[in-house]
């Protein structure tokens, strides 16, 4: 029997996409399935499309078509443990760069972190107080990140107790008015009813 340890899941990428969802890493639920946040405690998908960014609640098994709509998604460390916990050092330093050179590649217009652990390891500010949404200081053509502007949302997990489920939802309202803001959403904006 093969052990969920051993199943990696793919990333969903293509150049210039609106937004790379960057996640820690898959967890065990969601390594066994095979898609990523297919634990349905997690609140991604119900966050995507709560907060304005998909026209429909995506299931775990359509991760693919996160494409269609012009997002992508991978995870900073690809090997799947029971929690993120269970981590080295190693794993997060081995990710970072290699999560680097494929910014680099591709150039994503927005890089959306689930989960200040993401972007603590991805970028190195491990000891930096970060705020959640949009991050100024490191937005916009760095050198690591050529182009992108960096957002933040609070972990979609549902072992995740220090935001409440509106507020982690909330984030990705913010997300959905930025792209607005910038001309990069990909659902029109449909008028009132009359």
């Amino acid at each position: 029997m093969v052990d969920f340890t051993d199943k990696w899941l793919p990333t969903y990428i293509r150049r210039d996409l609106a937004v790379l969802f960057c996640g820690i890493n898959p967890g065990r639920v969601s390594a066994t399935a095979g898609y990523h946040y297919a634990n349905p405690a997690n609140l991604f998908w119900r966050g995507l499309y709560e907060g304005g960014l998909t026209p429909r609640r995506l299931l775990p098994e359509e991760t693919a078509k996160l494409l269609d709509y012009d997002y992508g998604i991978t995870d900073l460390v690809s090997r799947p443990t029971r929690s993120s916990t269970d981590l080295r050092e190693e794993d997060y330093a081995a990710g970072a760069e290699q999560f680097v050179q494929m910014i680099q590649t591709y150039r994503p217009r927005v890089i959306c972190f689930n989960g200040i652990t993401a972007f603590r390891h991805a970028t190195g500010q491990k000891k930096a107080a970060i705020s959640l949404g949009l991050q100024p200081q490191l937005a916009f053509g760095t050198a690591d990140w050529p182009g992108s502007y960096l957002f933040v949302i609070p972990s979609t997990s549902g072992a995740n107790a220090s935001f409440t489920r509106e507020e982690r939802i909330a984030k990705f309202g913010e997300l959905s008015a930025f792209l607005r803001a910038k001309e990069w959403h990909p659902i029109p904006l449909l008028p009132p009813p009359t």
